[in-house]
């Protein structure tokens, strides 16, 4: 600090002002006076002041009573009372008033030769002050959670963040350790690193899971730093804490979305070249069995491979159903019977206990738009997840009565006005239908969350999971334009929350136009010129070998371009078959062609999605266009040509 100060003399005696002024003025001060306590308040509000000078005696108003004003007043400024009274109760309400020190005047003025460094006393106590007092402000006003230990790790300071991200009052921090915080996730090497750190006058810088007060984990990122008083002696440490829990979520949300749209690309394309393949042997072994002469053993065989080819297809759907294109059938579910139908289905069959809990509300009006198979099964599957985790659980402990082997289904109907936050996704604001499945199991840590939805990734042992079941359950959220929210605690239990929009809408007519696969037969039905297009020769040849069974003419290519061509020739065709999902084509060009071409022409497409882009979407809403999907069995293909032709008004 400069040695110059900047002080305001109140004094109404013109000879002792002159005496001070001079007297400051000699220790370099500048000095400003006035003589009444009214023209002090003036000054004061409008002028600041290193430190007022303040006689007690003054003709308006005594010193102590101006002190009084200017606190009431909230001008802050540091005061030094001169008086000629040696008067200790006076003494006492002047520092209480405010006054950082009291001088006697004295007749032989002694007092003079003293009253530059008292001066100088009291600004350097009243900045130290203020400099604390903003130390201390910023302390608490600092969103970042801070703690001080002495060098033995004993709490002897905290802030009110602290305070706020921990759950413990300031009085129940205080002579404590950071003991208090341990999550029991981060080992005991963990912390032998950090004190080995800041012992050798280092920053730690780091993350670790602490525990509230409450038992809820949290993740902070910590940074500790040793304090050094004047000697440069290790006296402390500060710890900086600030509560990054919702930040992981959020960078786990966008990990997760970022995985999962590379991986369902990749799920996507894997299940199309598998139904490729599926199709192409059922289709052989299913053409094998039409043969005559057959031997037993030879028809056990190839009704081996037709079976394990439909069960390698339901594998197929599963993957189809995690990269989010589920061919669903949806209609108005409600959704109170549905779970009804669930509990009592994997009581029975998984002999599972479950319960279910209700809302209040009419049961008539918990409606949504939905697979009710689709929707079971993701149920099913999380039961079945809830129930190895409990099992899992009650091996692991001595007192297995003691762990909750229910599962617990619950219902509600649930509004959002702003967005929910939630692991994959956050849920949008809106109206929707809540299914929890809940269970006290084992839980799951963090990292094995961060994997739970990925396909094929699996806790169990071999042969005890496929991995698919969470993954599949939510690609059937997502295919009901639903969100999935995963809750999970290691040894607490897990919590999955299925949103689904709710449906006020009056029922519709469903379609339920189903056939008997097993029943239909192609004979005695007209003869058709029928062109297929695909990439894959084996499909060609099979669906060309199954078509012709059924007494058609087929014509075979393998690009748009080829079909378009074979179209402008004049060739005579009376319902194309077209693949969506050939390497290098352009469906909607091609589509857009045939109709250009032919528009009532019956266009029967082939494929093994159910998502496709907007526009490939609108086209397949047309006229004249129906779907076929990937694998087939052969009386399936028989029968989507007859149901084409028929629903465009050819017989």
């Amino acid at each position: 600090m400069s040695d110059s100060v900047h002080l305001f003399l109140v004094e109404d005696n013109d000879d002792v002002a002159l005496l001070i002024r001079r007297t400051f003025e000699r220790a370099g001060h500048k000095v400003l006076s006035c003589r009444s306590g009214a023209d002090a308040l003036i000054v004061l509000v409008h002028s600041p002041f290193d430190l007022v000078v303040l006689d007690n005696c003054l003709p308006d108003m005594q010193g102590v009573q101006l002190l009084e004003r200017l606190a009431k007043e909230g001008i802050a400024v540091p005061v030094l009372m001169i008086t000629g009274q040696g008067d200790e109760q006076l003494a006492t309400r002047a520092m209480q008033a405010g006054a950082l020190d009291y001088v006697v005047k004295d007749d032989a003025l002694h007092f003079l030769c003293e009253l530059p460094k008292r001066a100088l006393e009291c600004v350097r106590r009243y900045r130290l002050e203020q400099k604390t007092q903003l130390l201390g402000q910023a302390l608490e006003s600092a969103s970042d959670g801070i703690l001080i230990t002495d060098l033995q790790g004993t709490i002897v300071e905290v802030n009110a963040a602290l305070v706020a991200q921990t759950g413990y009052s300031r009085e129940e921090l205080l002579g404590q350790t950071p003991r208090l915080f341990r999550s029991g996730l981060h080992p005991p090497e963990f912390y032998a690193q950090m004190w080995q750190t800041i012992l050798a006058r280092q920053n730690w810088s780091g993350e670790l899971t602490n525990r509230r007060k409450d038992g809820q984990l949290r993740q902070t990122h910590m940074t500790i730093s040793p304090i050094f008083d004047k000697q440069g002696r290790l006296t402390h440490f500060v710890g900086i804490q600030r509560d990054v829990t919702e930040q992981k979520q959020l960078e786990r949300q966008l990990l997760q979305m970022q995985k999962m749209q590379s991986v369902n690309t990749l799920a996507g394309g894997i299940a199309h070249e598998f139904n490729n393949l599926l199709a192409g042997i059922n289709g052989y072994a299913a053409l094998g069995l039409r043969e005559e002469g057959l031997t037993d053993n030879l028809r056990t065989f190839l009704g081996h491979i037709v079976n394990l080819s439909e069960r390698a297809a339901a594998l197929a759907r599963q993957l189809l159903t995690f990269a989010r294109k589920p061919a669903l059938t949806r209609q108005r579910v409600l959704l109170s019977d549905l779970l009804r139908s669930t509990v009592d289905l994997i009581t029975r069959t998984l002999h599972q206990q479950a319960v279910l809990e209700l809302p209040d509300e009419t049961s008539d009006s918990l409606f949504a738009l939905a697979d009710a198979n689709q929707l079971q099964q993701a149920l099913v599957n999380l039961a079945l997840n809830a129930r190895d985790a409990i099992r899992e659980r009650q091996s692991q402990t001595q007192n297995p009565e003691a762990v909750d082997p229910r599962v617990h289904y619950r219902l509600q109907a649930v509004t959002f006005s702003s967005v929910k936050p939630g692991f994959p996704h956050n849920v949008p604001p809106g109206e929707y239908l809540r299914l929890s499945v809940e269970d006290h199991g084992t839980g799951m840590t963090p990292e094995v969350l961060n994997q739970a939805l990925d396909p094929f990734f699996t806790t169990k042992e071999v042969g005890q999971g496929t991995g698919l079941g969470l993954p599949m359950v939510f690609g059937i959220v997502q295919g009901h334009q639903g969100y999935l929210n995963i809750e999970s605690q290691p040894g607490q239990g897990t919590r999955v929350e299925l949103y689904l929009p709710r449906s006020r809408e009056q029922a519709g007519p469903v379609d339920q136009a189903i056939m008997d696969n097993n029943l239909f037969e192609p004979e005695n039905h007209r003869s058709r010129h029928i062109l297929v297009v695909d990439d894959e020769e084996v499909i060609l040849d099979v669906v060309q070998r199954f078509l012709e069974i059924a007494g058609h003419q087929v014509v075979c290519v393998r690009t748009g371009q080829e079909a378009i061509d074979h179209l402008l020739a004049g060739n005579p065709v009376d319902l194309m078959i077209l693949d969506l999902m050939m390497p290098g084509e352009n469906p909607e060009f091609t589509l857009r062609r045939v109709r250009q071409r032919l528009p009532k022409m019956p266009v029967l497409v082939c494929t093994g999605l159910s998502g496709h882009s907007p526009a490939v979407a609108e086209l397949l809403q047309q006229p004249h266009t129906s779907i076929l999907r990937k694998p087939f069995r052969m009386n399936e293909l028989w029968y989507a040509v007859v149901q084409a032709e028929a629903s465009s008004g050819h017989s």
